[in-house]
């Protein structure tokens, strides 16, 4: 099914209402897209700390 958007502009104004409110199903993943999600998540929470420490060590460093 594609977008049209004409088939929007014909919509009344609580009928576009009702079709926004619509939740979307969850799509299903396949393992490829899981691990990498996992992959990313595991990257941001060590990159994080990391990233913190420089910070803290750049404030509190001696300027030069």
């Amino acid at each position: 099914m594609k977008f049209d958007p004409n088939a929007l502009s014909a919509l009344e104004p609580t009928q576009f209402t009702f079709a926004a409110e619509t939740p979307l199903p969850r799509r299903k993943l396949g393992r490829f897209a899981v691990f990498l999600l996992v992959a990313l998540r595991i990257y941001v929470l060590i990159a994080i700390p990391i990233v913190a420490y420089a910070f803290a060590r750049a404030l509190t460093a001696p300027p030069h």
